[in-house]
This record gives C-alpha cells, sequence and structure tokens, in this order.
C-alpha cells in the first residue's frame, strides 16, 4: 500500500517562545497607521513610503528611510497634506530610483537620501516592472498601450519593433529576461481585428530577441480549440503571473498552475509534480528550488516548494484548523540559511505574522505581530510591516525589525518545529500517526461545523474513525498541539 506523507507543524510547541521583535519607530503615533509599503535596501538604508498623518506635520504618504537607528522623512514631494506615494523602487548604475506622483501622476524620481537630492527625472512617466540587461534597464511604459521602453539613466526611449504585423502589449508589466531575450506576457493588439477564424492567439508567452528586434510567440498555452469559431468569439489567454528565473529556466504560473520555460516552445511544460496544485501563486527563487503559494483542493494555499533537480512538489507547511484553513505564504525574504515570509498561523486571529522555512519544515515567530508584510533584509537585521496587537492597544501598522540572532536566545534550546507523519490522508478509516514525542497523546476529531466528534488516546501510533467526511485532526502531545485536515473516505 502506497503512503501518502503529509508533514505539518507543530505550531503551538512556541508559545512563550517568541523572537524578540521590536518597533523601529511608530511614524503615525498611537493607534494610526502609517503602512510603511514598498521597503528597498540601498546604501546602508532601508527605503520607503509612510504616512504620518497623526503626528505633528501631517506630510501625506511620503519618501523615508532608516537604518534602525536613524528613522526619518527624506523628502515630502507633494507638499502638503497629500500623498506622492513612492514605489518602485530600483538600484541602477549605484542610484536609487523610483516613481513617484507629485500631483500630476505618477513620474521617475531619483534620491541620494537628502531632500535637495530628490528630483524629477523629467522623463514623465513612471518606470515600471524594470529589468536591467546589458548595461541597461527595460521596463513596460504603462501610459504606451504597455509598451517596451529602455532606459540608460538619463533617457529613455521605446525598443525598435521589427516584426510586420505586430503591436506588443505587455500585460501587467510581467516579464523577465532569458539567454539574451525577454519572455513577456503580451498581446499583439493586432489579433482577431481582422476576423481570420482560427488564426487568433490570446495573451500568451511571447518573446522579444534584443539582437533581432523581433518578437515571436513562444507558447500558446491557452490554446483555443477555434474549430467552432465565430467573429465575437473572445479568444481565451493563459493568465501568467509570477515569472521568477531560476538557473536556465523561468517559472511562472499559468492557467492556475505551476509551468516552467527554456524559451522554447518544447521547453515550455507545466509541472508534472504540481498537476494537482492549484490557485498557484507567490512564485520565489531560493537555494535551488521555488517555494510558491499553491492548493491542492483539500489543504487551502500552503506553503509548497518545488525540487527541479528531484521533479518533486511538496507541501511543507500544512497549517490547518477548523477557522482558518489557508496559510496564505508571501513576501519572502531570505537571509543565513532561512527564508522568512509572511503566513497566517492556524489561530482564530487569522492573521498574518512571521514565519520561516528551512525548506523542509517551518516556524512560527510570533504571534503577537500580525499583518506582517514587505519583509527586507540590512546589516543581518530584518524590517517589515506590521502591528503590534498585544492586548488591547495596537501600534497601527508600523515599520518593525527582528535580528535572527535573538531567535535562538528567545526560544532557548528546545525545537520550535518538530515533523510527524500523518498518513494514509485520505484514509478509509485507519490514520497512522508516526513521530509523537508521548506515549499518552490525545486527540479530538471535529467536524466542520467545530464539534468533537470523536476524542480519545492514541494507541499504538493509530487512530480510528470510519465516518466519511472532511475532519480537523487534533493532536495533544505533551505541552505541543497539531492540527491536521483529514478525509475519511
Amino acid at each position: 500500500m502506497t503512503k501518502f506523507y503529509y508533514f505539518f507543524v507543530l505550531a503551538f510547541i512556541a508559545i512563550g517562545a517568541q523572537a524578540q521583535i521590536a518597533l523601529v519607530k511608530d511614524i503615525n503615533p498611537g493607534t494610526g497607521n502609517s503602512l510603511p509599503a514598498n521597503l528597498f535596501v540601498f546604501d546602508g538604508y532601508v527605503y520607503f513610503a509612510a504616512d504620518d498623518a497623526a503626528d505633528v506635520v501631517d506630510h501625506g504618504k511620503e519618501l523615508w528611510r532608516t537604518n534602525g537607528t536613524i528613522t526619518e522623512l527624506v523628502a515630502d514631494i507633494r507638499t502638503g497634506t497629500s500623498s506622492s506615494s513612492p514605489s518602485f523602487f530600483f538600484n541602477f548604475n549605484s542610484t536609487l530610483f523610483f516613481s513617484a506622483n507629485p500631483g500630476s501622476g505618477n513620474v521617475a524620481y531619483s534620491t541620494d537620501g537628502t531632500e535637495s537630492g530628490t528630483v524629477d527625472l523629467g522623463l514623465g512617466t513612471l518606470i515600471f516592472s524594470p529589468k536591467e540587461y546589458d548595461g541597461k534597464l527595460y521596463f513596460i511604459k504603462v501610459t504606451e498601450s504597455n509598451a517596451i521602453y529602455e532606459f540608460n539613466g538619463t533617457a529613455i526611449q521605446k525598443v525598435a519593433n521589427a516584426t510586420t504585423g505586430l503591436v506588443e502589449n505587455v500585460l501587467g508589466g510581467v516579464f523577465t529576461i532569458l539567454n539574451g531575450k525577454a519572455l513577456l506576457y503580451m498581446r499583439n493588439d493586432n489579433e482577431d481585428k481582422d476576423n481570420i477564424l482560427g488564426s487568433e492567439v490570446g495573451t500568451e508567452l511571447y518573446e522579444y530577441d534584443f539582437s533581432t528586434q523581433e518578437y515571436t510567440l513562444v507558447k500558446n498555452i491557452a490554446a483555443d480549440d477555434l474549430t467552432n469559431e465565430t467573429p465575437n468569439d473572445r479568444i481565451e489567454s493563459s493568465g501568467i503571473s509570477n515569472m521568477v528565473n531560476l538557473d536556465t529556466k523561468v517559472y511562472f504560473e499559468a492557467l492556475g498552475g505551476l509551468w516552467e520555460t527554456d524559451g522554447t516552445e518544447v521547453g515550455t511544460i507545466a509541472i508534472p509534480s504540481a498537476s494537482t496544485i492549484g490557485g498557484v501563486d507567490n512564485l520565489y527563487a531560493w537555494d535551488g528550488k521555488i517555494f510558491l503559494e499553491g492548493d491542492d483542493g483539500i489543504n487551502g494555499d500552503q506553503l509548497y516548494v518545488y525540487n527541479p533537480t528531484a521533479g518533486t512538489t511538496t507541501n511543507i507547511s500544512n497549517i490547518a484548523s477548523v477557522d482558518n484553513i489557508d496559510h496564505n505564504p508571501s513576501d519572502y525574504c531570505a537571509y543565513d540559511g532561512y527564508l522568512y515570509y509572511s503566513g497566517q498561523d492556524n489561530g482564530a486571529d487569522k492573521k498574518s505574522h512571521l514565519f520561516r522555512t528551512n525548506g523542509t519544515t517551518i516556524e512560527q515567530l510570533n504571534s503577537t505581530i500580525i499583518d506582517i508584510d514587505e519583509i527586507v533584509e540590512l546589516n543581518g537585521i530584518l524590517y517589515f510591516e506590521g502591528e503590534d496587537a498585544t492586548g488591547t492597544e495596537t501600534t497601527g501598522n508600523e515599520l518593525f525589525m527582528l535580528d535572527p540572532a535573538t531567535i535562538s536566545t528567545a526560544i532557548g534550546d528546545a525545537p520550535i518545529v518538530s515533523v510527524v507523519k500523518v498518513y494514509p490522508n485520505p484514509s478509509k478509516g485507519r490514520i497512522n500517526i508516526n513521530g509523537l514525542e508521548s506515549a499518552n497523546a490525545t486527540y479530538c476529531i471535529y467536524n466542520l461545523a467545530g464539534e468533537c466528534v470523536a476524542n480519545g488516546q492514541v494507541l499504538n501510533n493509530q487512530i480510528n474513525y470510519s465516518r466519511v467526511g472532511i475532519y480537523i485532526l487534533q493532536i495533544v502531545d505533551g505541552t505541543s498541539t497539531l492540527t491536521e485536515k483529514i478525509t475519511i473516505k
């Protein structure tokens, strides 16, 4: 009999073992939100947008920076209480660029960290989704039907198009560079205008060759059956998102699943081991693997890892409870052998907390700081947006920091995560439990209404329950509580 192993976290073993997270600055004093956003590390500082609305002077959402000791407003780009909302930060030729709205729409700026040195570049456009290649920066100009432009640090120009009959429209700024070519999620705006039946292609995977200046369809992933097409039929598109580079390939989401491409049609395929996972989102390349959010239709949105070498896709979170089946991993930051990220725990607050993974197991690092977002690392310190929800008083959403070196101090020598195997799942009534630390572990099986329909002691590493349905299995093993969704067939 094949055994299906599900690895999950002893989520409550860390109670009283919190990581030492500290508030950097209450930029919007009291319970108001400064909502720090678009955190970007450059030249010894974290730059970001924040709103000091409740402070002595209300500048709106403007450009700030911090090095952990000094946290300061850099420039009030849109003077008064209105917001310029800095975003799309990038480093090019050792200069920090970003986009902001001075009152007439988003345009490109640069900054040297001073108010006088924060200047409008005079380009008349924001630089959206920039990618560097061969000494230039390529980006999507959203005010010109999502055409591709290049930037040399001072001026911009549209890339040449030598493809007859093609007008590019790169959707959502989804593109990357691979093997000297741009891989693009785009449509040909000349398509579906001549009503030549059977010939149209929707928004799909294209490439742009910088040397020949030509656009080519790589693969029509949605691949409509156009046999019975009428002139008014809508052409389907593959919905590509989340392009990330890893070694010689690009990984991305299409049609809700996980795909890879080497830039050729035959090399553009759905990942076989991820065929049962939908809702793919939040891809991140780390340690030679692809980490992602996915849903197998049973356990909600969980953290998965795809190993290209082994060809395996594994659920490494599998957090579930009666109240919340989604883990929703996002906002990754790799540092010192761990991938830190924001994820929901299996508590009743349904809020995101700070987690990390070593690629095999996960750890929740804190239960009181919620709404984790925008994690970056500077000089060995992690910075992120969060809110201290301790008791009834909150800070609002502000900027927090964590020194990962304090985690071992906070939790002592006890491991924060253990691995237990529950199989098979689905089960026909006999559930095997391996890896329990105690011989006196107890269990309770909850239905989806939250009622405990069976309970007792785990005997001989087995639980027997035969009523067909979907349940939440909760096991108390010493001081730890384990939670797992199970299906009885």
